[in-house]
């Protein structure tokens, strides 16, 4: 009778399956435990999604994240996970490494002017068991000057060994009293002269927009238009309001872009994967307490743009496309920002 011959499986080696990547660099990072909330401006320790960070030489960075299926931005029941959830996860990344790595000390606001995610294929949803991301990034500083520091982070996402796609974000950490002129500027409170008179909003049903519970639907139907969209707020949201805020925040721009977008085109499918394309750039701080619009307009090859405006003023546009669309489309128009 021959021997048997034994595999030993051990716990090290279950783990590195799920690690983003098979290089050293990720067994060596932490994916269990989150960072400290400070250090990406978070309130709460459960909006916390990065678990690490390292230095990996020159201007590269590995930085590790879980994504936890009950999270906001997960927008549970689709077969995919959603790219704005990763538009939140680089804005942390962006704010970890500043302060970790960089030298930007705490208590400095940031100013965000860009983010971009464009994917090769759709992002895996997060299951009963934490997502583990990987982040292989380069963080270089795209201006300095005596009274400016401009950063700008660019890289791959990794999930599973697979490279699922491209990432891009900029900003601008900012002493408390230039960010004060500089909101002062960018932001001009309630719009100057009479505001566009709003219709009657129609609210949308959760599942429209890819979520459970009304509070997280961030946008009102317009009556008279079917390309546009009234943005809703709730300041007492756990998430988008994590910390008080004196101005409409970005990531609820990016949320109500991709909101307005899943509407547009794919009516009241409950599936929330399908976008590989979110580009979005900032151009002024919004207002809590005036009405913001959102309009959307095609632009062909599965592409669609977004634009947000209150009282005139446009406060951000986005570009959505799925598989269809054509990758590494410029897009125009320039950025000033919005605090993150």
């Amino acid at each position: 009778m021959g021997r048997k011959l034994l595999v030993t499986v051990t716990p090290e080696a279950e783990v590195h399956t799920g690690l983003p990547g098979p290089e050293s660099h990720w067994r060596e990072l932490t994916h269990d435990r989150r960072v400290p909330r400070r250090s990406v401006h978070k309130a709460s320790e459960a909006e916390v999604l990065l678990t690490d960070a390292m230095h990996l030489g020159g201007e590269r960075y590995a930085v590790a994240a879980a994504w936890h299926r009950d999270h906001y931005l997960a927008h549970r029941g689709g077969p995919a996970a959603d790219p704005v959830l990763l538009v939140e996860t680089v804005r942390q990344t962006a704010i970890h490494l500043s302060h970790r790595f960089l030298g930007v000390p705490h208590g400095m606001p940031f100013v965000l002017s860009e983010a971009r995610v464009e994917l090769v294929e759709d992002l895996p949803a997060p299951d009963a068991v934490p997502l583990g991301v990987g982040l292989d990034v380069t963080c270089r500083r795209a201006a300095t000057s005596a009274r400016r520091l401009r950063l700008e982070l660019e890289g791959d996402v990794l999930v599973r060994h697979r490279r699922l796609g491209r990432v891009r974000l900029c900003w601008e950490p900012m002493e408390p009293r230039r960010y004060a002129v500089v909101r002062r500027h960018g932001g001009q409170g309630a719009p100057a002269g009479p505001s566009e008179p709003g219709p009657a909003r129609v609210a949308l049903e959760p599942v429209r927009v890819g979520h459970l519970s009304r509070r997280d639907v961030l946008i009102d139907a317009d009556p008279l238009r079917a390309d546009r969209w009234w943005l809703r707020l709730d300041t007492e949201h756990p998430v988008l309001f994590d910390h008080e805020s004196d101005h409409v925040p970005g990531m609820a721009l990016v949320e109500a872009f991709r909101q307005a977008g899943r509407v547009a085109t794919a009516g009241s499918r409950p599936q929330a994967g399908g976008v590989r394309l979110l580009d979005v750039a900032f151009t002024a701080f919004g207002e809590l307490d005036a009405p913001v619009t959102i309009t959307a307009h095609p632009l062909g090859d599965g592409l669609s743009a977004f634009r947000a405006h209150q009282g005139g003023r446009e406060l951000a546009c986005a570009r959505i496309g799925g598989a269809a669309t054509t990758p590494g489309t410029a897009r125009a128009g320039t950025a000033t920002g919005t605090a993150c």
